[in-house]
């Protein structure tokens, strides 16, 4: 992977953690900055201090690139957890000349846990 490539994904994930805060999740840090073992689980994003503060209700990952990917198989090797919703946030983007443009942002989840949003049948915070 390119630097630049692996740099647009950290911004994506800082962006995220940014935006999460933003609507009322306030201790939501990547987990690259607090938990190697939950990044090595594919899960981009968590609550800091987590026995203090709770697990945040997503398990998020995050995915910045110019093509489409194998979202059931990103889905899939996320964590299975009771009560927590595994989706991917994927950022599109394609090469304009020199630059990259973000041309579409996505949330991807299985229809179950969708479902289980709409019903109200997950807490989230």
């Amino acid at each position: 992977m390119s630097y630049r490539n692996r740099q647009a994904g950290h911004k994506w994930e800082r962006d995220l953690a940014k935006m999460f805060r933003n609507l009322n999740y306030p201790h939501v840090v990547t987990t690259r900055s607090e938990s190697k073992s939950r990044d090595n689980q594919g899960i981009d994003l968590m609550n800091k201090d987590e026995r203090k503060n709770g697990q945040f209700p997503f398990n998020v990952q995050a995915k910045c690139t110019t093509r489409t990917l194998n979202y059931p198989k990103l889905l899939d090797e996320l964590p299975k957890e009771e009560g927590i919703i595994n989706v991917v946030l994927h950022r599109y983007t394609a090469k304009a000349e020199t630059k990259f443009m973000v041309t579409g942002e996505y949330a991807i989840l299985t229809l179950e846990d969708f479902i289980k949003l709409i019903k109200g049948d997950v807490t989230i915070n």
